[in-house]
């Protein structure tokens, strides 16, 4: 196992698929700061706390770091998959629950990356661009954001993982892990808003509401790791009834 994880950790560093999915998640998150600005209408003074804390708000929610992780992590964790070399690790002894574990650490890392690179490129267009102050306010604050972000796509990273070892294809898996990915979470809402609960599922869930997530409250956290756990059950559900095995033939 300690040789599985060694070697998936070699190829992720290794594979220039990485370094050119750092460069395309830098490139996606300023196209993303500079459309935040031109759908402003003129240069946004993000000197302005309010301003700047819209700035943020809509930075996320243009999926600064969620496409990246699609895209990169298609192109990473399938292409074994694809060409069915995957089916030789099983063949010399690893188990298949052994396979994907040594994958999960890979592509959580991936995310912690990716959520760097964005937040990194989100913060210096700020201040170079925007008029952002640059102090230890900021600092805390990147922090903070960095750190729900990591999260938030962390279990996001453990989603699309099990979902492309549940089908081990990779062009189905892109098309579902977008539509899951995308709107799951606003079917969650509508569900829990039918339901009169309000936001109490997805108000505490980092990749619903990355801004409000805190991480001092142990309840927070449980029902976080309940509503992803129903979520995933959920999505691998869907995948499974629509007739596609997981195991290897």
């Amino acid at each position: 196992m300690k040789n599985m994880i060694r070697a998936s950790f070699y190829k992720l560093f290794h594979d220039k698929a990485t370094w050119i999915s750092l460069a395309g998640t830098a490139a996606w998150s300023l196209f993303v700061s500079v459309m935040l600005t031109w759908i402003a209408d003129g240069k946004l003074n993000a000197s302005d706390a309010m301003v700047a804390e819209k700035y943020w708000r809509d930075f996320m929610g243009y999926h600064a770091v969620m496409v990246p992780l699609l895209v990169s992590s298609i192109v990473l964790f399938t292409s074994e998959f694809k060409d069915k070399s995957w089916k030789l690790f099983v063949a010399k002894g690893i188990s298949r629950a052994g396979y994907y574990f040594s994958k999960l650490p890979c592509i959580l890392t991936l995310a912690v990356m990716l959520s760097f690179v964005a937040i990194t490129i989100g913060a210096a267009y700020g201040v170079a661009v925007l008029g952002m102050q640059f102090n230890a306010i900021l600092a805390v604050l990147l922090i903070r954001y960095f750190m729900l972000q990591s999260v938030a796509h962390g279990t996001a990273a453990v989603l699309i993982l099990t979902i492309y070892f549940l089908i081990k294809v990779s062009e189905v898996s892109s098309s579902i892990n977008t539509v899951l990915l995308m709107f799951g979470t606003m079917a969650l809402s509508k569900i829990e808003t039918a339901l009169s609960l309000g936001d109490a599922l997805t108000g505490v869930w980092a990749f619903a509401q990355p801004l409000r997530v805190s991480f001092a409250g142990a309840d927070d956290w449980i029902w976080i790791l309940i509503v992803f756990a129903a979520y995933l059950a959920a999505c691998s559900l869907a995948v499974i009834l629509f007739g596609v095995r997981g195991d290897v033939e």
